[in-house]
């Protein structure tokens, strides 16, 4: 038993030795260094941050040109769109002018509305043909949905036209079914009136009317508009009776020109 003992304690005193012997060869270590790991996680967590927000500007930044991109061509996308829509339109104009030229007997020309009257004539248009094309002064103005007005004047390039919701306008009608003739004439607003139809003519609301062709100036049987409005009492020896024109003047872009 004391033999193991004493064994024991001569191998715990070589390997305390050997300890002793290790730890006095390796290198003192330098304390600063243990202050370099906090550091550098700090820098390394610094640096990722930064990286990290510099993505994400990046991505914003990159979304905002995408998003730039994207509506520059949704906006030219809506303009050709509305280019192609507007051909469309004029194309459907200029086909039905082209049938009216074919129909109309008594066709001058076709022609653009250049620019609309001032404050003094409100109701008139000018347009971008003139006598050079054959147009004369009173030739009738018309679209394919009925009659506009007449030629006022006319230069070589240019002349001017008078709608016929124009106070100073009128023309020789007759009603469609009826057949009950009368004038009618410009009121300065959307609506003409028509005059000199006598009590004991039935007319009709929304009965059409047409020129007659019997003032010497408009041809024949051009639509004119709808009788809207008829007033009999307190309308003297004729009756008040109210016609919307078929053709809008505000909206007018082309019109043909027709002779007597």
């Amino acid at each position: 038993m004391p033999r193991k003992r004493l064994l024991l304690f001569f191998s715990l005193v070589i390997v305390s030795f050997i300890l002793m012997t290790y730890q006095s060869n390796r290198k003192i270590s330098n304390p600063l260094r243990l202050l370099k790991y906090p550091v550098n996680a700090a820098n390394n967590t610094i640096h990722s941050m930064c990286s990290s927000i510099k993505g994400s500007f990046k991505k914003m930044r990159l979304r905002d040109e995408e998003n730039r991109r994207l509506r520059e061509e949704n906006g030219n996308l809506l303009m050709e769109r509305q280019r192609y829509r507007d051909a469309a339109l004029e194309n459907a104009r200029l086909r039905d002018l082209l049938f009216l030229k074919e129909k109309e007997r008594k066709y001058v020309t076709a022609a653009r509305v250049i620019a609309r009257g001032n404050e003094r004539w409100a109701n008139t248009l000018v347009i971008d043909k003139g006598s050079r094309d054959g147009i004369e002064k009173d030739m009738a103005v018309i679209t394919p949905r009925g009659l506009v007005g007449k030629i006022l004047s006319s230069s070589d390039s240019y002349s001017s036209v008078l709608l016929i919701n124009d106070i100073n306008f009128s023309a020789a009608i007759r009603l469609h079914e009826s057949r009950t003739e009368g004038i009618i004439s410009g009121t300065g607003s959307k609506t003409c009136i028509l005059k000199y139809v006598s009590h004991e003519y039935e007319v009709k609301a929304s009965e059409m009317v047409l020129t007659s062709g019997l003032d010497s100036l408009f041809p024949a049987d051009i639509p004119v508009g709808s009788v809207t409005k008829i007033t009999k009492k307190g309308a003297g020896l004729f009756q008040n009776i109210e016609v919307t024109p078929f053709q809008d003047t505000k909206t007018l872009e082309e019109v043909v020109i027709a002779r007597r």
